[in-house]
């Protein structure tokens, strides 16, 4: 049994060819279709709540997006056009506690 090497040779680069020639067709083809970053869309806070809820705020184009999601459910909420937007919320405070006074001699907080 003797192996035609100009045979397979050919035939290898037949594969090839039509390989490439696919490639090139179906990039062609559905060039429109390719999915680039989303310029309009921003992810403007988000917060967990528990384990499984999650609340998301998003700003897409000109809209403001509460976005909840739980589990395997999304729900989500167009927000009024007034609504400002969310600000790095502080620690919550107290409004019976008095703050910590600090000594500026030593850094420790007064008695």
């Amino acid at each position: 049994m003797q192996i035609d090497y100009l045979r397979v040779a050919l035939s290898l680069a037949l594969c090839l060819g039509l390989g490439v020639a696919a490639i090139f067709l179906l990039r062609s083809r559905f060039r429109g279709l390719s999915v680039g970053p989303a310029r309009d869309l921003a992810l403007l806070e988000s917060l967990r709540v528990d384990p499984r809820t999650a609340v998301h705020v998003l700003a897409y184009q000109d809209q403001r997006l509460l976005l909840t999601t739980r589990d395997n459910a999304v729900h989500v909420t167009v927000l009024p056009a007034g609504t400002p937007a969310p600000v790095a919320s502080a620690p919550p405070h107290d409004a019976g506690a008095q703050p910590a006074s600090h000594d500026a001699s030593d850094g420790a907080p007064a008695p």
